[in-house]
């Protein structure tokens, strides 16, 4: 998985537009930069802030599940690898 495109997606500079979408490609220039961890449960941490320096924060579970808060914004949705 590439941490940087599902940052984009969360942050809404990768185009998805509908369900089950396939996303691809390099946004590490639109996403700003960022910090993670894993902690004991396998779950990742993101802190970062986009490159108007607002912050953010994600976590994503080892099932794929993102839970992600852009300043007072939320947004969650399911990653996994493409096939």
């Amino acid at each position: 998985m590439l941490i940087s495109t599902v940052i984009a997606v969360a942050l809404g500079v990768a185009p998805v537009t509908s369900d089950r979408q396939t996303v691809s490609g390099d946004y590490s220039d639109k996403i700003g930069r960022y910090s993670q961890f894993v902690d004991s449960r396998g779950t990742t941490h993101l802190k970062g802030y986009d490159r108007n320096g607002h912050g953010y924060e994600l976590t994503i579970d080892r099932r794929g599940f993102v839970e992600a808060a852009i300043g007072e914004r939320t947004v969650s949705f399911r990653v996994s690898e493409a096939a």
